[in-house]
């Protein structure tokens, strides 16, 4: 790490010891809530008292939440796009902190942001690995494990592995013996799911003939010669499969995909780093951490984000057992998301692809479903996807989600920047990472918004 930005952690994180009565305000999703926890366990552990708060997005509505609060407020994966509207209600906010990966819209003496120092906040380091680094820097390390959860929530290592500041908080994981990275098949349910569910659930990608026939999915393993059951008669998860196994099955799956006619980049991203929580039960959503990042994104999209959190903080108890039953439900709205994306019509502008949920798709999701549609096919990968979805705290609003891949923001495309940029044009709000983002806009403002982001995408892609 560059010594001018650990001199900065160091120097926040020596302040914020100082403070007494605090409240941590986070983000819903993976990288948020794992952020949130990562900041709850330091201060308990410095004797704060320590309040927290997970909200979805920090706006002009839920600014209101923080206000009055009489504590110092720590924002953590959130607030360095908001520094404006942080600092015009400041009198009513008080003193407060930001511990941000997102691009800043300004300097504050006491944020912590890795694009003041040459570092990409999208691909070297989450909100959580900087909420760790401050930790870190008050001598605690106890929490890498759930910092590299943050990380691959939030899509870092999307090419297949983990960069950069992360790669030194997976080092501290491995050292402490909390964390194994492997090279190995990067499908969803490794951990969790019985074999045939694993390839039938694919999502990421769709595996042709496979998806939702469980019939075809298990002749596929037994045609392969793959026993599905364990001695106790239960049926086996990838984890169970021997080396061998592993690399038929790998072997077969890419020969699947190859003649289907899937690209190239998507068959390679089948494969490459996993990360594995080796203080965490076998077999279970939290062994795995890119299930256990999904399990956190299900509580968060669910609402009952504080489950979440506990569940960071050590509860196998009440908090495990409500966060299983989240992740049910949200994995059932997750299909019907997709069953309602296979029906409609496909839209596009120049530069983009777009659908609108119709109503039919609630707010919280509609960012996964569009990132879905990539590893379906719904959408081919040479252009990135807008996801449209009523707002729900406004009907005169409209929630948008862009995804995007990693060949698209190598030739140019960042979707944070399209949606801050082009929502302020219109009398909203936005912003997020090159490969993920999102914006609150006005209903009636819809198609100029449109039109202003195939603008600068067009833009992107001719430097």
């Amino acid at each position: 790490m560059k010594e001018k930005f650990q001199e900065q952690i160091k120097r926040v994180a020596e302040k914020l010891s100082e403070e007494d009565n605090i409240l941590i305000v986070s983000h819903h999703d993976a990288d948020g809530i794992t952020a949130c926890a990562i900041m709850v366990d330091l201060l308990h552990k410095l004797g704060k008292d320590v309040e927290f708060r997970v909200i979805k997005q920090l706006d002009s509505i839920n600014i209101n939440k923080v206000k009055n609060s009489d504590r110092t407020v720590v924002f953590t994966d959130m607030g360095s796009g908001q520094l404006d509207m942080l600092m015009e209600h400041r009198d009513k906010i008080g003193n407060f902190y930001v511990i941000d990966h997102h691009p800043p819209a300004g300097r504050y003496d006491m944020q912590v942001n890795p694009h003041f120092f040459g570092y990409d906040g999208g691909r070297d380091v989450s909100g959580a690995g900087l909420a760790y680094f401050v930790a870190k820097a008050l001598g605690h390390k106890e929490m890498a494990h759930l910092a590299i959860v943050g990380a691959v929530g939030d899509m870092q290592d999307s090419d297949g592995r983990l960069h950069s500041l992360n790669r030194i908080i997976l080092d501290d994981g491995i050292k402490q013996g909390t964390m194994k990275v492997k090279h190995d098949l990067r499908l969803f349910g490794r951990q969790s799911r019985a074999l045939p569910r694993m390839l039938m659930y694919a999502s990421d990608p769709v595996l042709p003939g496979l998806v939702g026939n469980e019939a075809s999915s298990v002749s596929f393993l037994e045609d392969l010669g793959i026993d599905l059951r364990r001695e106790s008669g239960e049926l086996k998860s990838y984890v169970d499969l021997t080396i061998d196994e592993r690399r038929e099955l790998t072997s077969a799956l890419y020969i699947l995909l190859l003649d289907a006619g899937t690209p190239e980049y998507i068959i390679q991203g089948m494969i490459g780093e996993v990360y594995t929580l080796l203080k965490e039960r076998k077999r279970t959503e939290l062994r795995d951490a890119k299930e256990f990042a999904t399990l956190l994104n299900s509580c968060g999209r669910q609402e009952v984000p504080e489950v979440g959190v506990k569940v960071c903080l050590g509860d196998r108890d009440k908090g495990w057992k409500n966060a299983k039953d989240t992740l049910q439900h949200y994995r059932k709205k997750l299909r019907e998301g997709l069953e309602f994306l296979s029906t409609l019509k496909k839209k596009e502008m120049e530069n983009f692809y777009y659908f609108d949920a119709e109503g039919r798709i609630e707010e919280s999701i509609i960012g996964v479903i569009a990132g879905m549609g990539y590893g379906a096919r719904k959408f081919p990968p040479d252009k990135p996807v807008l996801a449209l979805a009523d707002d729900r705290d406004n009907p005169d609003m409209l929630k948008v989600s862009s995804r995007a891949n990693r060949d698209l923001v190598r030739k140019g495309i960042h979707l944070g920047r399209a949606m801050n940029e082009n929502s302020q044009l219109v009398g909203g709000e936005g912003g997020g990472h090159d490969i993920a983002a999102g914006a609150r806009i006005p209903r009636e403002r819809r198609d100029e918004f449109l039109a202003l982001v195939d603008k600068m995408f067009k833009k992107q892609l001719s430097r």
